[in-house]
Parts: structure tokens; sequence; C-alpha cells
């Protein structure tokens, strides 16, 4: 039988690892991360000079908060002088782990401190207690696979699979000046849109979380109806959209010295006619905010209103670039009918990222 107190009260003990407490409403781990960060700043910081292409989907602390925290069981950070690293148990059982290496300079290092993690004595427990199989880390490039498969020896885990993605990048400028035949359909849409002539207002998202998570809700059960699938994960998307509405309430605010914080966080609620209709939300990824580069985490439209997404989206992004962000991170393509509608942003580059699945050999 599971014990989840059992498994609290042992992650709690290791050095540099906060264990999150799920049941808590308060969302109290929110400014030790920002805390750590400004300490340690200077050691493990990316550089902020990274090519928008080189900063990975995953590598933002509101990535954690929005699919960490609420669509795996048991979420953790393990926090070291020179990294952050966020995990998670994904499943009741806890047969599998879940990390994301969002600061990495040195690969090797970083390796070597996941090894750490896995070899203390508590967390050890908890991995033979549950016969806890494989790891999964997300979004790692090239070099990294490279140094996972010359990993088989001195450590506990050894690269058992890989999954690789596409990232579509876009340049905000190109996208919404819609010039040239290239964006002849997505100028299509969006004069069809206009042709109705609906009603449309923004409203902030914390005067309309409720009507937001109902659509999140119609969206998934029309599109499961028409297509038999969903793009979405509608727990983690409900939940984000209450966290994120309000998210200002769990965090203390301060001089952050140059690095991303809520405040940086951009949604757009628009009616339709009077009807919350479509829901719009992102985030600066990287660390700094002069890395300019933006993650369009979720987009949801009432399917009822035809051209309404590509609408909803072209205006979001409109907000994004008045922000500053020159580059749009719109994340990873699963079925080919949501890469065709992507295309119709017109991505400038792709870049290739993997999935890793490693086998434990404790």
């Amino acid at each position: 039988m599971l014990d989840r107190e059992y498994v609290r009260k042992l992650l709690s003990k290791i050095p540099g690892l906060l264990y999150l407490n799920k049941k808590s409403k308060d969302f109290s781990y929110v400014n030790p991360i920002f805390e750590f960060l400004l300490k340690n700043e200077k050691n493990i910081l990316l550089n902020p000079k990274l090519k928008p292409e080189d900063i990975t989907y995953n590598n933002s602390i509101f990535h954690f908060l929005l699919y960490y925290t609420y669509y795996p069981k048991d979420p953790f950070i393990f926090l070291t002088n020179e990294n952050l690293i966020f995990g998670a148990f994904k499943d009741r059982k806890y047969k599998q782990i879940e990390f994301s290496f969002l600061l990495t300079k040195n690969i090797s290092r970083g390796l070597n401190q996941l090894n750490t993690l896995l070899s203390t004595p508590e967390f050890n427990s908890v991995v033979k207690k549950y016969n806890t199989k494989q790891i999964l880390i997300r979004d790692i490039d090239d070099s990294f696979v490279n140094k996972l498969k010359k990993s088989n020896n001195g450590y506990l885990f050894r690269l058992e699979s890989l999954k690789e993605l596409n990232y579509a990048i876009y340049d905000t400028n190109n996208t919404l000046d819609l010039d040239g035949g290239e964006f002849s359909n997505l100028r299509w849409h969006l004069n069809n849109f206009k042709k109705n002539d609906f009603k449309v207002e923004e409203v902030p998202l914390a005067d309309a979380i409720k009507p937001v998570i109902h659509l999140i809700g119609k969206w998934r059960k029309k599109a499961s109806e028409n297509r038999g699938f969903s793009y979405i994960n509608v727990r983690s998307d409900k939940l984000g959209a209450r966290l994120f509405g309000d998210i200002e309430k769990y965090f203390v605010s301060e001089d952050l010295n140059g690095l991303v914080g809520p405040e940086n966080i951009l949604s757009k609620v628009l009616k339709v006619n009077g009807e919350v209709a479509a829901f719009n939300l992102g985030f600066p990824l990287g660390i700094y905010k002069k890395q300019k580069v933006f993650a369009h985490a979720i987009g949801i439209s009432d399917l009822s209103i035809s051209h309404l997404a590509e609408y909803a989206q072209y205006d979001f992004w409109k907000q994004v670039k008045k922000k500053g962000y020159n580059y749009i991170n719109d994340g990873p393509t699963w079925k080919k009918d949501l890469e065709t509608y992507k295309n119709k942003f017109r991505p400038t580059q792709k870049k290739r990222y993997y999935w890793a699945t490693l086998s434990l050999k404790i």
C-alpha cells in the first residue's frame, strides 16, 4: 500500500531537497525558489547570451509550477550550489521519476548531482520500497544525449530509449507583420473572423477563472468528440489557471535583480458576444528578462466559433511583442494536424530535443 507520509518524511531529510506538499494551497514554496536563484546567481545561472533556439521549453520556473506541480503526483526540487533540478514521481505507484535540469552549465556535473541524489539513503529507500524502474528526463539536446550514452560506468542509471521532439521557434516581428504569400492562410482566418462583426472584449484572468476552467473542460470534450483525442492536459491547465490567475497572492514581491518573476507571466482572456471564449497564457523562458524568449504554454478557444483560435492567438502574440519578446517557443508537436495549425504562424526555425528514458540500476 502506498504510504505518502513515509515518502514525505524520508525525502524531507535530504539536504537541498524541497518536497512539495500537494495538499497545500498557499504555494509557499514559490518564494524559496527565487531566494535560491538570487543567492546562487553567480554560480549557476545560464549564459544570458544564449541563442533563442538553445533555451529549452522547460527552462522556466513557471513551467515547473504549471506542469510538474500538478500533473505528476509528488513533485520536489533538488537545490545544490550549482544547479536546480526539478523532479516528480509520476504515478500513484512511484514506478517512474521525471527530472528536468533547469540550470546546467556543466552536463557531467549535473549528472553527478543526479547520481548523488539517487544514492542518498533516504531517496534510495523510496526507490527500493516501490521498485521504481525508470527515469524520464525532458528536453535535452544532442550534447546531453552524448553524455548519457557514455554514462554507463559509475552511475545508478543507463540510457534506455530516446523520443525525438521538434520545438518551433517563431520570430514575433515576422509573424505579426503577415507579409507575403506564406501568411495567406493566417490572413484568411483573421479576415473571416473579423467579418462576423463579433463583440470581442478582454477580461483579466483573475476575474474569469471559473469560466476559463469551464472553457478548458468544454474544449477537451469537444476535441475528443471531433478527433478522438485532445492536445491538453485538463488537470494541469485548470489548476494552472487558478494559480496564475492569482499568483501575486502567493509571491512576496521584491527586487529580483533582473531575473524573471511572476509579474512577467502574460495571459489573455477574450469574451465573444459576452461569453468567455478564448484563453491564452505564457511566460518567459530562461532566467533573465533580457533573454526575450517567450513560451506560449496554453491556448484554448471555443471550437464552435470559426477562426477564433487563429484570431485569439494572433491577438495574444501582439501582447507578447509589446512586452519586448522577440521570439516565441510554442512547444512540441504531437499530431500532424497540430503541426499544420502551428505552421500557419510560420516558425523561422525548429530545434531538435529529446525525452530520454533511463533505466535505474538500483
